[in-house]
C-alpha cells in the first residue's frame, strides 16, 4: 500500500473535503475520547450507535473506552467510517464532501459492501458524497462518474 502526504493531501482537498486517511484515522485512543472530542460532551446516545452498528460487522468486542490501537487495521477503519457517519446523522450535516482515502481497501469485501451500503443510505438522506483517490485524480462513489478535482 503506497504511504501517503497528508500534508500533501490536506493542502490540495483540505478545503473542500472532509477526509479520512487511513494513517490518520482518529485523534484519541477511545471511542469515547473522540466523541467527547468532537460533541464536546459524553454522547452516550451516539457512543452507543456506533458500538451497535459496529456489531453488525461481527466486531462485538467494541467498547468505549478501548484503545484504538488493540483493533486490527481494517475494525479501525470501519470504526472511523461508523463515527463519522453517526456525526453526520446527529448534526444533521448535509451537503458534504467525504474523500476517503485508503480506507475502502483496507476492509474486506463484505465489510466495504456493509459500509457502502451505510454510506448510500447517507448519501441519500444528507446528501453526503463520497469520493475515493486513483491515480491521482478523485472518483465519485456511487455515480460511476469521473469527478476529477484538481
Amino acid at each position: 500500500m503506497r504511504i501517503y502526504n497528508l500534508d500533501g493531501l490536506l493542502k490540495k482537498y483540505g478545503e473542500q473535503f472532509l477526509i479520512l486517511e487511513f494513517n490518520h484515522l482518529f485523534v484519541s485512543s477511545s471511542i469515547r475520547e473522540e466523541v467527547w472530542l468532537h460533541q464536546r460532551k459524553n454522547d452516550l446516545a451516539l457512543i452507543d450507535r456506533i458500538i451497535q452498528e459496529a456489531a453488525e460487522f461481527n466486531m462485538n468486542e467494541v467498547d468505549a473506552d478501548r484503545d484504538f490501537e488493540t483493533y486490527s487495521g481494517g475494525q479501525k477503519a470501519i470504526l472511523a467510517c461508523l463515527l463519522t457517519l453517526a456525526l453526520i446523522r446527529t448534526r444533521k450535516t448535509g451537503g458534504l464532501k467525504l474523500l476517503q482515502n485508503n480506507i475502502l481497501n483496507s476492509v474486506s469485501d463484505e465489510n466495504r459492501l456493509k459500509l457502502m451500503q451505510i454510506f448510500e443510505k447517507v448519501r441519500a438522506s444528507h446528501d453526503v458524497r463520497l469520493f475515493t483517490q486513483k491515480d491521482d485524480h478523485l472518483i465519485e462513489i456511487f455515480t460511476g462518474n469521473d469527478h476529477s478535482q484538481k
